[in-house]
């Protein structure tokens, strides 16, 4: 009878001691903060751009190809493009730093969603409260929708409903189709991001890219100011039809154009074997 007594009284202290002690809680990682970025990946992709007709690294199908050589690069200055945002696929290798901040429930304390801020990009909004995805015909953005759940202490983020718009600034480029899927992990001062993007439309396999930043906690993101302004002379879209692009003729010169054309085959060691033949 002592025996059970004691028992029952443990269980009925536990909760004035976990009020005591604090509540167990997750051992989550944290991404506040601004984290800079180191350029060790693709480096032109954060300065002038890359080359016209440059699509190495990218699986382009068909389809993505002629779609990247139709692109003219004067469609940078029509008034509705000049302040374009970039994608969500786009931004991680884009130029700037970003900023991570928590939205966390002012009752509950519950972490409802992870913002990220960026240089030039619409702010994305990562919902970790359980939320579905919206149907396909809801409204796309150039942030897309996006969800996370964590994976031990990695972020794992699943965006959908991302406008159609470049991988790189040259016309390559996917499709409202396409889905990404982001692996979000911190190493002490290091952020690596892992991207996986999915085209049914312009690409052949999914394209993998991983970026790094580093934490910088001197620093706050800066404004990037845009102003619209009328360039063209003509109101008409910049653009080539299919095999009438004439600045391909003259680009990449300095690498074997099997291998700049891009496609799945191209991403893999084996490829350089075939090059030399």
């Amino acid at each position: 009878m002592h025996r059970l007594y004691a028992a029952l009284l443990a269980a009925a202290l536990l909760p004035a001691r976990m009020l005591a002690q604090g509540a167990p809680t997750l051992e989550l990682t944290n991404f506040a903060g601004v984290w800079q970025e180191t350029i060790h990946e693709d480096s032109y992709e954060r300065s002038g751009g890359p080359p016209l007709g440059d699509y190495q690294g990218l699986p382009l199908n068909e389809a993505g190809r002629m779609k990247a050589d139709s692109h003219d690069h004067s469609d940078w200055s029509i008034p509705e493009f000049q302040c374009r945002p970039h994608s969500a696929p786009y931004q991680w290798r884009a130029l700037g730093s970003v900023r991570f901040w928590d939205e966390i429930d002012p009752i509950g304390r519950d972490l409802v969603a992870i913002h990220i801020e960026y240089l030039r990009s619409m702010d994305r909004v990562i919902y970790m409260d359980g939320r579905p995805h919206p149907p396909e015909y809801a409204p796309y953005s150039w942030s897309g929708f996006s969800t996370g759940e964590w994976l031990g202490n990695t972020l794992k983020v699943n965006t959908t409903h991302i406008k159609s718009s470049y991988l790189r600034r040259n016309g390559a480029a996917f499709s409202e189709k396409a889905k990404m899927t982001e692996f979000i992990d911190r190493h002490g001062d290091v952020l690596v991001i892992t991207m996986i993007l999915t085209d049914p439309v312009y690409l052949e396999e999914p394209l993998i890219q991983t970026t790094n930043y580093v934490v910088n906690d001197h620093t706050q993101l800066t404004f990037y100011p845009c102003t619209v302004t009328e360039e063209n002379i003509s109101t008409a879209f910049p653009h080539f039809l299919p095999g009438t692009t004439e600045h391909l003729k003259d680009a990449n010169g300095w690498a074997p154009p099997e291998g700049v054309r891009g496609g799945a085959e191209t991403l893999y060691p084996d490829f350089r074997a075939k090059l030399k033949k």
